[in-house]
């Protein structure tokens, strides 16, 4: 037995005067107890109710539950408008709904309301899941003016109110074991466009499977044709002094979008899985939120690990929903306790001028305040933090982490503890030689210990400062360090038992070779060991070995790995003590370059080739040349210690059109001297060629298998088809490289009949930005010359052109069979 509910309830209310009774219209009172299923034997009374509502309605009268449960059988509810609704108290009168499941039509709530006041009666149903098979109908949908629910106690429904409109309440009810939202105010129930003024108060809700109670600011609906309908964003909703213990599938409290929000004085607790109180935006097609307030708010052992998030038990931020989009602005969190959170007791996405103010945090189960944490990215954003306090703080964990290098927050006055300074994980630095597990980068956080764009991570519970923590699955487990990308880098305390030159192993796994992933530097910034090329090794947990060398003192020390390129994981660095005669090895990456076509006499974009000794003495060079068509301009000088990598630069000009060959190389005192480099190229002659024959192309969208490939194949007879019924359509042609041309060809297949196309020709240099080289007009393609089209258009250099089709006279779609590009 997990939970006992147990009251002494008062008497039952009398019916009032001007009122009907259900029963006067043939409802009949079932007396047998519901024990969580519907009785087999009850009768359907929904008929008999909806003509009470009806005579109501239209005699001006309160309609009135009787002592007993009710039922409501079938798929079809009821509907009232500017009435009364009242019954004799929650604990005596009852409508149950009772759907046959598995069910397969999509229901309506059991009530539908507008302008309506309902008081002291009790819901229930016999649905079984969040599911139309399972029979979820909602409780009550409502909307209008100045609507009440008073007094109402709903159970096993999909929701409990769904409820829209201006000036609405719901005040005094209670909800438990609801399959999705508790109390649900929003601006779209029953077709409404509004949501303000609405307040929900002193309310008692536990079990739901979505968010206890939420204000759903939505901003538009995408419609089965692909419209979109729009909403005007909520105003001035206030959420006080309810209880919501437990809801096991959505926050306790949730603030998506709008203005002007109160929300205060409420008792959350128990989240099991989500956010406890989140201010922020609702997914892609919600409001933004531009102001709201959140104060004397009580959050109790609320987060959770939904989706291996690790959420937080209060929320401030776009993101809270997975979708990180929108704005939030000016929220303001003032004199709340959060205590237990699971993990990060307050946390920040991306928002802008938000205070956070004199609140209270105890017992965090990670870190107090924490601006970025994992899953919740906040690149940009702004926050005042002042006169908070934080206690109870567990090892490792922080009272405020900013892992944000855009986020502004401006301190001020809090009561915590200071920031741990940087230090070894663990307390001792790692041995060396030996080896270094990356995940026990040093303590410090963010900025001292660590810099990260971006916080990241499965497994980041290891550590209450952990980021971009992954599980291993590299031989021995344990932890990996992952999302890396250019710029981050983490520090490692080592001492050092003897100096000398070691052997530097990287265990490493990466889906695609990186060039110039990483280096090594020391505690001046001194690059150890030069640019670390990684090998392919098929995947993010299939882990190879890379081997480098470094030069240490000895003695305690630290050392940064430097993440230059992202796109691989890290397991642990092992150094062994190194042997042998140090020399010099020149490395070259990559270690050939090819040249797309250029045109004979014009200079190619420049191509670079990192040099990298990777040997253990300092190389001296005396000469790097390159043969044929080929030049180059180089970093490198007269010399390049171990370790340290130059770059040189290669551009290709054909003297004669076809294929040039050449060769990159380095003279010098290595160990493979020379160092070469293969270099190739083909020289064109542009005048009478098409420059798109056999080039790759990409397209808005194709039908069947005609797919955009087909427009510079050279057969007239094969074409591209756009998805019909649907403009504008597009299909481009990359070249390569930018080229000159001033003349593009179109054509179909020449059997085809007669017909016009509606286009417009554009031109880019990067395949984003285009520039119109042909406006809209409309061409005719015709049997009688082949069904050939040419446009003409003072010659332009570019790389992608784009043919963009509105309107075809033959076909509901764009077609082209040959795309061709002259450059005269």
């Amino acid at each position: 037995m997990d939970s006992v509910d147990v009251e002494n309830p008062p008497a039952p209310l009398t019916q009032p005067a001007n009122s009907i009774s259900i029963t006067s219209c043939g409802a009949v009172a079932d007396s047998n107890p519901t024990n969580g299923a519907a009785d087999s034997q009850s009768v359907d009374s929904r008929a008999a109710i909806q003509n009470c509502i009806d005579q109501a309605q239209s005699q001006g009268k309160i309609l009135w539950i009787p002592q007993g449960t009710f039922y409501v059988k079938g798929t079809t509810g009821l509907n009232a408008q500017g009435i009364t609704i009242a019954g004799a108290g929650l604990w005596y009168s009852t409508i149950y709904r009772d759907v046959p499941v598995p069910n397969s039509t999509p229901l309506a709530a059991l009530f539908d309301l507008t302008s309506c006041t309902v008081r002291n009666f009790h819901i229930d149903a016999n649905a079984v899941s969040r599911s139309t098979i399972g029979g979820d109908g909602g409780a009550m949908d409502t909307t209008g003016t100045d609507w009440l629910a008073d007094g109402i106690w709903t159970q096993h429904t999909m929701s409990g109110f769904w409820a829209s409109g201006t000036g609405g309440t719901v005040r005094n009810s209670r909800l438990t074991s609801i399959w999705a939202d508790g109390i649900n105010v929003n601006n779209v129930s029953l077709g409404a466009d509004t949501g303000n003024n609405l307040t929900v108060t002193n309310n008692f809700v536990r079990g739901t499977g979505d968010d206890a109670i939420a204000i759903n600011s939505v901003n538009y609906n995408t419609n089965s044709d692909g419209s979109k309908t729009y909403y005007n964003p909520m105003a001035d909703v206030t959420v006080s002094d309810n209880t919501s213990i437990a809801p096991w599938g959505g926050k306790g409290v949730g603030i998506y979008g709008g203005s002007g929000h109160q929300v205060k004085d409420n008792y959350i607790s128990d989240t099991a899985r989500y956010i406890g109180l989140g201010a922020g935006r609702f997914g892609v097609n919600g409001s933004d939120l531009l102001s709201a307030t959140v104060t004397g708010n009580t959050v109790i052992r609320s987060g959770g690990n939904a989706y291996g998030q690790g959420q937080p038990a209060l929320h401030i931020g776009n993101g809270g929903d997975g979708q990180n989009t929108g704005i939030v602005d000016k929220v303001t969190v003032t004199g709340n306790t959060v205590t237990d959170s699971l993990y990060d007791g307050i946390a920040f996405s991306t928002s802008t001028n938000t205070l956070l103010q004199d609140n209270t945090l105890s017992s965090p189960g990670r870190n107090g305040i924490a601006i970025s944490p994992s899953f919740y990215p906040a690149p940009t954003g702004s926050a005042t933090i002042t006169g908070n306090t934080v206690t109870g703080l567990g090892s490792g964990a922080s009272a405020f982490v900013n892992n944000s290098s855009g986020f502004v927050a401006t301190l001020s006055d809090n009561h915590w503890p200071p920031a741990a300074p940087e230090g070894p994980y663990g307390g001792t630095p790692a041995a060396v030689p030996g080896t270094v597990q990356a995940e026990d980068y040093d303590t410090g956080g963010q900025g001292v210990a660590y810099n990260v764009t971006s916080v990241n991570g499965n497994a980041n519970s290891y550590r209450a400062d952990g980021v971009d923590l992954d599980n291993t699955a590299d031989t021995g487990g344990g932890y990996n360090l992952g999302w890396t990308s250019g710029g981050q880098w983490f520090r490692y305390t080592v001492d050092v038992a003897t100096a000398g030159t070691y052997t530097l192993n990287l265990r490493v796994a990466a889906p695609s070779a990186v060039t110039g992933a990483l280096h090594l530097s020391d505690a001046s910034g001194t690059n150890l060991t030069g640019a670390v090329d990684l090998p392919a090794t098929g995947d993010w947990q299939t882990w190879a070995t890379v081997t480098t060398h470094v030069t240490l003192p000895a003695g305690r020390q630290t050392l940064t790995l430097d993440q230059d390129n992202g796109g691989w994981n890290i397991n642990h660095l092992g150094f062994t003590a190194g042997s042998g005669s140090p020399s010099a090895t020149l490395t070259a990456s990559p270690g050939s370059l090819t040249f797309a076509d250029q045109a004979v006499d014009t200079t190619s974009a420049a191509q670079t080739v990192t040099v990298t000794n990777s040997g253990t003495a300092t190389a001296s060079i005396t000469g790097v040349t390159a043969g044929g068509d080929f030049a180059q301009t180089s970093t490198c000088g007269t010399s390049l210690a171990a370790g340290v990598s130059c770059t040189v630069s290669v551009t290709f000009r054909p003297t004669a059109s076809g294929t040039r060959t050449g060769t990159l190389t380095l003279t010098g005192n290595q160990s493979n001297n020379p160092t070469t480099v293969a270099l190739s190229g083909t020289g064109t002659d542009t005048t009478g060629t098409n420059l798109a024959a056999g080039k790759p192309t990409s397209e808005s969208s194709h039908t069947d298998v005609y797919s955009s490939s087909n427009v510079t194949d050279g057969n007239q007879g094969s074409y591209w088809e756009s998805a019909n019924n649907t403009f504008p359509q597009w299909v481009q042609v990359d070249l390569g490289s930018a080229r000159s041309a001033s003349r593009v060809v179109l054509q179909l297949p020449p059997t085809w009949g007669a017909r016009t196309q509606t286009l417009t020709l554009g031109g880019s240099t990067d395949g984003t930005t285009f520039t119109t080289l042909k406006s809209s007009a409309a061409h005719t393609f015709d049997p009688s010359t082949r069904n050939t089209v040419t446009l003409t258009f003072p010659a332009a250099t570019q790389r992608y052109f784009r043919v963009t089709i509105t309107a075809n006279s033959g076909w509901p779609a764009g077609q082209v069979s040959e795309f061709q590009i002259w450059n005269s």
